[in-house]
C-alpha cells in the first residue's frame, strides 16, 4: 500500500477464515499518518516507513478535494471533497531518536511484522543507515531517484537523488564497516527492469530487490505521468469507473515478465560461478569499469569508480556480508505482556476486565501489543466499550497507548512522555495528576509532545495541558485538553478537539477538517491561530453546543477536571468565549451534504405521500396505465437514436475531454459531388467548436508517443502543445510550434496517412485525437491569415548548393539551407518544380496550385531559385561534374521512381501502365489544359482494373472515376487486413487494419461496392488480336507459415482460376529504388536494395549527399520531410568544417 491505508474490505478473512488475497503483505505507513490504524498494522507482514521518495526526495504532497472521493476518503479516513496535506516525512520524525521510536511502536503493533524504512540514495546515506539499523529496523530500502510515483514533480524526477548503484554500494560499506550488516536486510529499488540488474545489486550489497515500474509496463502501463489527474487511460492508476474498465492486465503478464528475469539472472551467476544469490551479495569483485567504453567518452574520462567497486570484505573481514541474525527489539521486556496475560477472559471470551498496574518511563508503547491481540482475534470493531480497563499510576513512557483498539481504556493517574495516543484506534486514553497533587493541571503539562498524532477514532481525556503540535494529523478521535503549545491541531483532518485553556502560536496551520472549540478567555486567540485555512465561528449551533457540553461533561466524569466542573457550572455564560475553528473547505463539504440531505428527505417524504395517494385507488386500473405507458416509452426508446458523445461542443473542457467526447477526424465532401471535380476532397476545418473539441480530446500525455521517431511521427512535432494552443484559441503561437518541427504541414495535413495517430496513447482504448485535421487546420489558417509571409536569411554564407529533386524531401533540405544562409539551387527535370506532391498525388488530395505551388512561390521569394525541365546527369546542360564544379555540395533527393513490374505473359500489351505514368499525365494535362490537350492516359468508358493497393492504388481509382470509367476492381495478393489491431500488431505499432480511403468510398457511391479484392494473384495477361489488353486470368492464394522459416507464403488455390475483364489496367505495386544514372555517373556506392548508400546522410563521394527515398527506400511524405531536414544538417556542418579548413 502506500501511505494512505487500505480499504478495511480487503483485509477481511474470507468466509472460510483464510486470509483474504486481496489484503496488501507490505503497507507503507510514511510516518503514521492517513488512516494507519491497528487493524491496518495488524494485517501485514513488513511495515514500511517512507522517510522519503526516490523520485522527490525531501518532497510533500497534496491530494486536492476533488480526487479525495469514495475508496479514497474512506482509506485515509478522511472527509469525501476535503484536501490532504502531506509535508514530507522529516516534517514529523525529527531525530534518530523518533524514527526508532516509530519502529518500536510498529514492531508493539504487529510482533510478526518485519519493520522496514525507506530511504533515499543520497551521498551521507550509509552514515544514515547506520543509525536506523541500530534503532532496531530489520530491513532497509535504498532507494534510486530513477523510482517513484508519476505524479512527482519534474523539478525532483530531474534533480534530486542519485542512482541506486551509489547509496546502495554506500550502505553496505558504511554497514558492514560498523559491523551492523548482519543486523539488517538491505533492499534496493529504482528502475531496475533485467536480470543484469539485479546481479550488479547483488553483487553491490542487496539481498532483495523492488520492481515497480517494470511490472506496471507489463500490465499495460504506458508512463503517462498523469497518475495524479485521475486520467489515466489504460486504467491503472486511476478511480474513474470508465476507465478503470480498460485495465486489460494479466496475472500472466507480470508472472511471465518474472519468470524471464530469473532467467537471466541465473544465466549471469552460472557464469561468474554462484550458486546462491547470498555469495553474491557485496561482491563487489565481480565488477569491474567498461575502459573501453569510458575512453570514448569525453565524460566518463575521469571517472574513478574503484571506491565505489571496492569490497566491504577489505575494509571489516571478519564482519557478515549479509543478514544473519534478528533484531532484538525487546518485546519480552513489554509490560503488555503482562497485560495480555491479566487480560486473557476479555481476549478469548470478551468478559470485562479490570486491571491496575504501576507504570514508569522505561514502559514505552503500553497497550499496543494488546491491542494487537484483540484486534487479531476481533478485528476492526474490536471489544465492547471499556471491556478492558487498565489503570496505571506513575510516569508512561513514550506512545502510551500508541495504536489502541476499540474496547481497551487506558487510565493513567500521572503523566506521560511524548505520542501519547498515536495513531488512536478506537479505544479511550484519560490522563489526570497524582490526587494529592498541589500544582494546578491547567497550567501544567501532564503528556508530551505529539499526542494523537494520526489518530484515527477514539477518545482521550486530558486534566492539564499537552505540549507541542497536540492532535497533529488527528483524522477521528475525540479530545479534550486543558491547555496546548504551539502547533496545535496542526494538518488535522477529522475528529473533534475541545481545548479548554490557552494554546501556542500557529494553532490549526494546514488544518483540513474536523473540528476544535477553544476557550478564548482574553480574546487573544485569533492573534496565535494561523488563519490560512479556517474560519473562526462562535458557537450558536445548536448541535455545536450540545457536542460541545456532552465533551465537557465526559471529560469531568472521566477526569475529575475542576475546569471542566466551573466551565459546566457557567456554561450559558462562557459560551460566547467559546471559537469553533473550522476549515473551511470542510465547512463547505458539510454545508453540501446537508444540502443534499434535506433534498432526499423531500424526495421521500414526497414518495410516502404518493404511496397513500395510490392506496386510495383501484390497483388493477392503476397496474394497466403503467403498462400502458411503458408500452409507449419503449416504442419511443426504439424510435429514439441511442445516445452518443458529441465531436463538437461550444464550450469544450479539456480536463477528461478524452473520455467526454468522440472523434471527429478529416471530413470528406460527398462522393457523388465530388467525383465530377477534381477539387480537394477534403472539406476546410476552420477555427470553430470541432477544433476545439478535438483538441480537448488531446490528453497532454506526460510521456508522448505520437511525436517519437519509431512508433509516431518522424519530425517530432510537438503535437501535445500545438493541441493544446489550438484548444486555447492561440492559433499564432501553435502555428510557431508547429513550424518548429515541419516546414510544409500542408502537404502533411492532407497526403501524410498520420502515424502519429497511430501511435496516439488515446488509441489503445478508443479512437485516437485527430491530429491530422488539426495540424492542417494550423497552416491553412496561418495562409488565410497573411502569416505566412517570405523570411529570406539576413546573412549569406556565400556557400553554393545544389539540390536535384523537388519532391518534399528535396525541398524540405532546400528550405532549412536556405535559413542557414546559403545559396540553394533546386534542380527538378519536370516542367514544374514540387516533385511527388506536385505530380505523384492527384490534384483532389493536394491542391496543385492552392498548395503546392504556393509553397515554391513562397521559397522562391525567400531566395531558393528553382530550375525545371533540368534532368541532371541526362542532360549535358546540367551534367554531374558541372554541378559539383559550381556548387560547394550537392544534395541527391531524386527519389524512388524505378516501380515495381509484373513480369508475366501478356506484360507487353498495350493498355497496362505503370501507376506514376498514369497520374503523373493526368495531372499534367489538368495543369496545362484541363484535360482538354488529350495528352493522358484516359480510362472513359473503360473497364480498369487497379494491381496493388495503397495511396497510389486508391488515387489511381480515384482519378479512373473522375474520367467516366465504366467499372473498377482493385486486386490486392494480401489477405484482407482484420477490423482492428491483431495481436501480432500492439500499439504503438502502425495499426495496420482496413481502411476505407476516398477512392474506395468514391467507388461503392458509384458502382455500389467497394472496389478491392484479396488474396487474388495475377497468372497472365490476355490480349486482343490487335494486342490490347482484354483481360487478366487471376487465381485465389492462401496465405500460410512455412515451418522452417517462419515466414509467410502463398499457395495457389486449385480450380479457383478466373478471366477478369479490362481495357486498362495500372500497376501500382510499389517502387524498387531510384533510377540508375546518377548512381552510376557519380560511382555511388548502393545498399542490397539498391538505394543510394550513406554514412548518416553522405554518400561514398565527398560533397554529396542523399536524402529521402532514394536513400532510405519508399517511404511517407513525412519520412522525406525529416530526410531532408537531417540531411541539410549534415550538409551545413560540411560547409562549416570546409570554412575552418580555409581559415
Amino acid at each position: 500500500t502506500g501511505e494512505g491505508g487500505e480499504q478495511p474490505s480487503r483485509m477481511e478473512p474470507l468466509p472460510d477464515g483464510s486470509r483474504n488475497p486481496k489484503r496488501s503483505a507490505i503497507k507503507q505507513v510514511a510516518s503514521g499518518r492517513f488512516g494507519v490504524s491497528s487493524y491496518y498494522l495488524t494485517n501485514a507482514d513488513e511495515l514500511q516507513i517512507k522517510m522519503a521518495q526516490g523520485a522527490k526526495p525531501g518532497e510533500g504532497g497534496e491530494l486536492p478535494g476533488h480526487k479525495v472521493i469514495g475508496d479514497i476518503a474512506v482509506t485515509r479516513n478522511s472527509t469525501a471533497g476535503v484536501g490532504l496535506i502531506s509535508p514530507p516525512p522529516h516534517h514529523d520524525i525529527y531525530s534518530i531518536e523518533d524514527l526508532a521510536q516509530l519502529i518500536h511502536d510498529l514492531k508493539n503493533a504487529n510482533p510478526s511484522a518485519r519493520i522496514s524504512v525507506k530511504l533515499v540514495s543520497e551521498a551521507g546515506v550509509g552514515v544514515i543507515a547506520s543509525g536506523v539499523v541500530k534503532g532496531h529496523a530489520d530491513h532497509v530500502l535504498i532507494s534510486g531517484h530513477d523510482g517513484g510515483t508519476g505524479a512527482s514533480r519534474w523539478t525532483g524526477i530531474k534533480n534530486a537523488g542519485l542512482p541506486w548503484e551509489l547509496g546502495l554500494a554506500e550502505t553496505h560499506q558504511t554497514l558492514v564497516a560498523n559491523n551492523l550488516r548482519g543486523r539488517t536486510v538491505i533492499q534496493t529499488d529504482g528502475q531496475l527492469k533485467t536480470g543484469r540488474d539485479v546481479a550488479i545489486a547483488a553483487l553491490l550489497g542487496a539481498e532483495e530487490f523492488g520492481f515497480s515500474t517494470a511490472p506496471l509496463i507489463t500490465l499495460g502501463c504506458i508512463m503517462m505521468r498523469k497518475c495524479h489527474k485521475n486520467t489515466c487511460p489504460v486504467g491503472i492508476a486511476t478511480q474513474d469507473p470508465v476507465l478503470r474498465e480498460k485495465f486489460a492486465g494479466e496475472p500472466e503478464h507480470v508472472i511471465n515478465f518474472f519468470f524471464m528475469l530469473a532467467e537471466e539472472l541465473r544465466e549471469i551467476m552460472s557464469r561468474l560461478g554462484f550458486r546462491t544469490l547470498n555469495e553474491m551479495v557485496g561482491r563487489s569483485d565481480m565488477l569491474e569499469l567498461d575502459q573501453e567504453l569510458a575512453d570514448s567518452n569525453e565524460k566518463l574520462k575521469n571517472i574513478n569508480l574503484s571506491l565505489l567497486l571496492r569490497p566491504a570484505a577489505d575494509i571489516r573481514p571478519d564482519a557478515a556480508q549479509y543478514c544473519v541474525q534478528k533484531q532484538d527489539h525487546g518485546l519480552e521486556q513489554a509490560l503488555d505482556n503482562e497485560l495480555i496475560s491479566l487480560a486473557e477472559p476479555a481476549l478469548q471470551k470478551r468478559l470485562p476486565v479490570y486491571i491496575e498496574s504501576t507504570i514508569c518511563n522505561v514502559n514505552r508503547a503500553v497497550g499496543t501489543m494488546l491491542s494487537h491481540e484483540v484486534t487479531k482475534r476481533y478485528h476492526m470493531a474490536g471489544l465492547a466499550s471499556d471491556t478492558i480497563h487498565i489503570k496505571f499510576k506513575g510516569s508512561a513512557g513514550q506512545s502510551f497507548g500508541a495504536f489502541l483498539c476499540p474496547g481497551v481504556t487506558l487510565e493513567l493517574e500521572g503523566d506521560s512522555n511524548d505520542y501519547v495516543g498515536k495513531g488512536l484506534s478506537g479505544g479511550r486514553i484519560i490522563v489526570y495528576p497524582p490526587s494529592g497533587s498541589r500544582f494546578d493541571p491547567k497550567d501544567n503539562i501532564v503528556i508530551g509532545n505529539v499526542a494523537l498524532y494520526g489518530a484515527t477514532d477514539g477518545e482521550a481525556y486530558f486534566n492539564g495541558m499537552a505540549a507541542e503540535r497536540f492532535a497533529v494529523r488527528n483524522s477521528g478521535a475525540k479530545a479534550v485538553v486543558e491547555g496546548v503549545g504551539d502547533h496545535g491541531c496542526e494538518y488535522m483532518t477529522g475528529g473533534t478537539v475541545v481545548v479548554l485553556g490557552k494554546t501556542g502560536r500557529n494553532f490549526a496551520a494546514g488544518m483540513s477538517g474536523g473540528v476544535t472549540y477553544v476557550l478564548d478567555v482574553d480574546s487573544t486567540f485569533r492573534s496565535r491561530c494561523n488563519m490560512e485555512l479556517v474560519d473562526l465561528d462562535p458557537v450558536e449551533d445548536e448541535d455545536d453546543v450540545l457536542t460541545l457540553r456532552m465533551m465537557i461533561q465526559q471529560h469531568l466524569r472521566h477526569t475529575g477536571s475542576r475546569l471542566a466542573k466551573e466551565v459546566l457550572a457557567d456554561f450559558d455564560s462562557l459560551l460566547p468565549k467559546f471559537v469553533k475553528v473550522f476549515p473551511r473547505d470542510y465547512k463547505r463539504v458539510l454545508a453540501s451534504k446537508k444540502e443534499a440531505d434535506v433534498s432526499k428527505e423531500a424526495v421521500e417524504k414526497a414518495e410516502v405521500r404518493e404511496e397513500d395517494e395510490l392506496l386510495k385507488k383501484d390497483a388493477f386500473e392503476e397496474l394497466k396505465k403503467l403498462s400502458l405507458m411503458e408500452k409507449s416509452n419503449q416504442a419511443a426508446s426504439e424510435d429514439k437514436p441511442s445516445k452518443k458523445r458529441p465531436s463538437r461542443v461550444p464550450d469544450a473542457v479539456k480536463h477528461r475531454g478524452f473520455v467526454t467526447y468522440e472523434r471527429e477526424g478529416v471530413t470528406y465532401r460527398d462522393p457523388n459531388v465530388r467525383i465530377n471535380d477534381w477539387n480537394e476532397v477534403m472539406e476546410e476545418s476552420k477555427p470553430g467548436p470541432l477544433l476545439k473539441t478535438q483538441s480537448a480530446r488531446c490528453m497532454d500525455c506526460g510521456t508522448p508517443f505520437c511525436h517519437q521517431e519509431n512508433s509516431g511521427c518522424p519530425l517530432g512535432n510537438k503535437i501535445p502543445e500545438f493541441n493544446d494552443l489550438v484548444y486555447q484559441n492561440r492559433w499564432r503561437e501553435a502555428l510557431d510550434r508547429l513550424l518548429e518541427t515541419n516546414n510544409f504541414p500542408e502537404f502533411t495535413g492532407r497526403v501524410c496517412p498520420a502515424p502519429c495517430e497511430g501511435s496516439c496513447v488515446l488509441g489503445i482504448i478508443e479512437d485516437p485525437v485527430s491530429i491530422k485535421s488539426i495540424e492542417c487546420s494550423i497552416i491553412d489558417k496561418a495562409f488565410d491569415e497573411g502569416w505566412m509571409i517570405p523570411r529570406p536569411p539576413s546573412k549569406r554564407t556565400g556557400k553554393r548548393v545544389a539540390v536535384v529533386g523537388s519532391g518534399p524531401a528535396g525541398l524540405a533540405a532546400a528550405d532549412q539551407l536556405n535559413k542557414n544562409g546559403h545559396l540553394v539551387t533546386v534542380f527538378e527535370r519536370a516542367d514544374r518544380a514540387g516533385g511527388l506532391m506536385m505530380y505523384g498525388v492527384p490534384n483532389m488530395k493536394a491542391d496543385k496550385v492552392d498548395v503546392v505551388q504556393r509553397r515554391v512561390d513562397l521559397m522562391e521569394k525567400e531566395g531558393v531559385r528553382f530550375l525545371v525541365n533540368a534532368d541532371v546527369g541526362k542532360d549535358p546542360l546540367y551534367s554531374i561534374e558541372r554541378l559539383r564544379d559550381e556548387h560547394d555540395a550537392v544534395v541527391l533527393a531524386v527519389g524512388a521512381t524505378k516501380a515495381r513490374d509484373l513480369p508475366v505473359a501478356g506484360r507487353d500489351l498495350s493498355g497496362i501502365h505503370y501507376a506514376m505514368e498514369f497520374l503523373h499525365a493526368n495531372t499534367k494535362s489538368l495543369l496545362d489544359s484541363n484535360l482538354d490537350d488529350g495528352e493522358y492516359i484516359s480510362a472513359q468508358g473503360k473497364k480498369v482494373v487497379v494491381i496493388g493497393g495503397g495511396d497510389t492504388g486508391t488515387d489511381c481509382i480515384g482519378t479512373c472515376i473522375r474520367h467516366g470509367c465504366s467499372s473498377v476492381m482493385n486486386l490486392e495478393l494480401l489477405p484482407e487486413p482484420p477490423r482492428s489491431r491483431a495481436p501480432a500488431n500492439p500499439w504503438p505499432q502502425w495499426p495496420r487494419v482496413f481502411r476505407i480511403d476516398y477512392g474506395h468510398q468514391e467507388a461503392a457511391a458509384k458502382f455500389g461496392r467497394d472496389p478491392r479484392s484479396y488474396q487474388l494473384l495475377t497468372k497472365r495477361f490476355v490480349g486482343d488480336e490487335n494486342g490490347a489488353v482484354k483481360g487478366l486470368e487471376t487465381v485465389r492464394v492462401n496465405w500460410e507459415k512455412d515451418p522452417a522459416s517462419g515466414k509467410f507464403q502463398f499457395k495457389e488455390v486449385e480450380g479457383s482460376e478466373e478471366i477478369v475483364e479490362a481495357d486498362l489496367v495500372l500497376l501500382a505495386m510499389g517502387f524498387l529504388g531510384p533510377e540508375e544514372t546518377l548512381a552510376e555517373k557519380l560511382g555511388l556506392e548502393r545498399d542490397g536494395r539498391s538505394n543510394f548508400k550513406t554514412g548518416g546522410y553522405s554518400t561514398s563521394v565527398e560533397g554529396v549527399f542523399a536524402a529521402g527515398d532514394c536513400r532510405r527506400g519508399q517511404s511517407l511524405v513525412v519520412w522525406a520531410i525529416n530526410e531532408g531536414r537531417e540531411a541539410a544538417k549534415q550538409v551545413d556542418e560540411y560547409l562549416k568544417k570546409m570554412e575552418e579548413s580555409k581559415d
